[in-house]
């Protein structure tokens, strides 16, 4: 059977020839022209991925003075008309000595981007440039010194940050949400008059991604970074620092160990082989601070040994079916805990003696949660993955700012109401593993009371878990949930609302909206339209309307992402309406004989529209004609519209 055929994959920025030996074998090889283009800045990985046939590689020459230079005012300065006379010519000799090289220019357009008054430091960051083009001859040792500059010229309190960043395996994404919270754990992050160490980590996260130090990789709609990763030649800089200062080590056993300090202060251990399992000798792990394992897991050494541990991050391979974190409770400066494992881990019964620790973090299937757990004082994050019920008195835990998840088919009533006490949470996570039942009837009962105390609350998911199929009109039940909400997901097949309620247009600051209603009329677009701040909007119509949806010149002003389902489509854009929406995603059923001419009536009124995706079902009696006749109709509207590069 034939799994492929013509492709053309391009690879961008490969640094280790492992990864392509992977790539490469997944791809049938034939005489149909398919091809994979591979970029990299390592010539030797580049003449490996070509079977060292050097016409197969096509040398990419640096920018232009002129191209260099633009590059560098636009990102230090926004546009080159912001440029001041005073730093235009050092600014011209600082990109005559970058080499053309786009990471390097980007990078030191970064770091003095926020230093236009100094002018001392830039004409330091010329003379250094201009000082080394001498003993650098390469474009790699050009880069390596332009990032070592741009390191050095770091405060500080973001060289720590950085350096914790070696933590984890060169290339992986590492998420901010994870990051933060040992960055605080460790201590890194001090408070400030005007903001908790929470925000102050966020905007260190932040200050490391505007100066390229870390490159983001994914986004919200409100283009807030989710998650990173670091330049192989920027993981390489802070590497050698990091060793230097020992500061982290990180021991892969599959390649040579070097020689190693005494002390460990920070571990990172990667062990893919039993065989490679034996620890260094002559090395004391008593002082260690943080500990982040990948691998097997009978490999692990010991916890035991980790006295003053902080910090614990483990990522296991299934090669048994349980394992054993129980002896966590002797570990008593713990203040950070993170399992990511296809096994059941084992928890101690109690955890009482953890009293500094903020969050715990279980990817995995749990044998027991302590019942102990809801009188630790300083406890932030508790994230359990299938965990069926929680134990009593939940509402114990006033510190307590995120919770996931809290299954409402099996907690009890007692919990719930708890919830209504926990009033410093902040992030709430819910969801449904069975039937409905009396008991979810009088959770959800609960759940409508408690939520009205959650004055802090900004995150609100109610969702099922997977197989659950139950229909419930929630409109009796929700009825006034906390004003302060930024995002509120109610998700099918457990939440549904006979009409959008009109509490909906109360919640100013909602950014992201999930919803499922019975029907829909324009009047209650109308309230939608309130919601001034809404960059995500995701409306389940479950019954065909018979009037067209109409959104005015004033709807939605920051919408970025807009999502449609409904029986029968029938939508209309007025000029103005939805200014910054990006992407629409229309889900709709065909009925025979039905005409489609006002499908998406005035949709080149989107002017930043980029894509349009469509689902379209059959209802009874459809014909293809019928389908064919929808999708002819939806291509012709968005023919309309100059500016979609995308249209599936």
């Amino acid at each position: 059977m034939k799994l492929f055929g013509r492709y053309f994959i391009v690879i961008d920025d490969l640094w280790e020839t492992t990864s392509w030996d992977i790539i490469n074998s997944a791809f049938p090889k034939g005489q149909d022209c398919s091809r994979i283009l591979m970029t990299t800045t390592i010539e030797d990985v580049a003449l490996e991925c070509c079977d060292y046939q050097s016409d197969d590689i096509c040398k990419m020459k640096p920018l232009s003075r002129d191209d260099s230079l633009n590059l560098f005012l636009n990102s230090a300065f926004g546009s080159e008309q912001n440029c001041s006379e005073r730093l235009r010519e050092v600014s011209t000799e600082i990109v005559r000595n970058c080499g053309g090289l786009p990471l390097g220019i980007i990078n030191i357009a970064r770091l003095l981007a926020s230093e236009v008054d100094n002018l001392e430091l830039w004409h330091h960051v010329q003379k250094h440039l201009s000082s080394s083009m001498a003993t650098n001859h390469t474009s790699e040792d050009k880069l390596r010194n332009i990032v070592r500059l741009c390191y050095r010229c770091l405060p500080c309190r973001l060289k720590t940050c950085l350096q914790y960043l070696t933590m984890y395996p060169e290339g992986c994404i590492i998420w901010k949400a994870d990051l933060v919270k040992q960055w605080t754990a460790e201590d890194f992050i001090r408070e400030t008059e005007r903001e908790d160490a929470n925000a102050v980590a966020d905007s260190y996260f932040d200050e490391l991604v505007s100066r390229g130090m870390m490159q983001p990789n994914n986004r919200t709609y409100s283009d807030m970074v989710l998650s990173c990763t670091v330049h192989h030649m920027v993981f390489d800089v802070v590497k050698d620092m990091s060793v230097e200062e020992n500061f982290t080590t990180a021991l892969d056993y599959s390649q040579p160990i070097t020689r190693l300090n005494f002390k460990i202060r920070r571990l990172s251990l990667h062990v893919s082989n039993t065989k490679y399992a034996t620890k260094p000798v002559h090395i004391s792990l008593s002082q260690a601070r943080s500990l982040n394992f990948y691998g097997l897991a009978e490999c692990l050494p010991s916890t035991l040994q980790f006295k003053q541990l902080r910090v614990l991050m483990l990522e296991f391979w299934d090669d048994q079916e349980e394992f054993d974190l129980r002896g966590i409770f002797r570990l008593l400066q713990l203040r950070y805990v993170q399992v990511t494992t296809d096994m059941i881990v084992k928890l101690p019964a109690t955890v009482q003696s953890l009293q500094y620790l903020e969050t715990l973090q279980l990817n995995a299937r749990v044998a027991n949660v302590p019942s102990d757990i809801v009188h630790l004082p300083k406890l932030l994050h508790l994230r359990l993955r299938d965990v069926a019920n929680l134990p009593d008195n939940i509402g114990c835990m006033a510190s307590l700012c995120t919770l996931e998840s809290l299954d409402l088919s099996n907690n009890s009533e007692q919990n719930v109401w708890g919830l209504g006490e926990m009033t410093n949470l902040q992030e709430l996570y819910l969801n449904c593993s069975a039937e409905l039942s009396g008991r979810l009837k009088r959770n959800l009962t609960a759940l409508a009371s408690s939520l009205g105390k959650l004055r802090k609350l900004r995150t609100l998911i109610l969702a099922p878990s997977s197989g659950t199929s139950m229909y419930m009109d929630c409109s009796s039940i929700v009825s006034s949930p906390p004003l302060c909400l930024q995002r509120l997901e109610l998700l099918p097949t457990i939440c549904i609302f006979s009409r959008l309620p009109k509490w909906i247009g109360q919640l100013k600051r909602l950014r992201i909206l999930k919803i499922v209603v019975r029907e829909l009329l324009c009047s209650d677009v109308h309230s939608l339209t309130m919601l001034q701040e809404l960059t995500v909007l995701s409306l389940d119509v479950q019954q065909s309307t018979e009037e067209t949806i109409v959104f005015n010149d004033k709807a939605f002003p920051v919408l970025k992402y807009f999502k449609f389902r409904c029986g029968v489509l029938r939508l209309a854009f007025q000029a103005e309406a939805m200014p910054n929406l990006r992407k629409l995603k229309i889900e709709f059923n065909v009925h025979r004989g039905e005409q489609y001419g006002d499908i998406l009536t005035g949709i080149e009124h989107l002017l930043n529209l980029q894509e349009i995706i469509g689902q379209i079902g059959a209802a009874a009696g459809a014909e293809e004609s019928d389908k064919r006749a929808a999708e002819f109709a939806l291509s012709d509207a968005t023919k309309k519209h100059s500016r979609i590069s995308r249209f599936n």
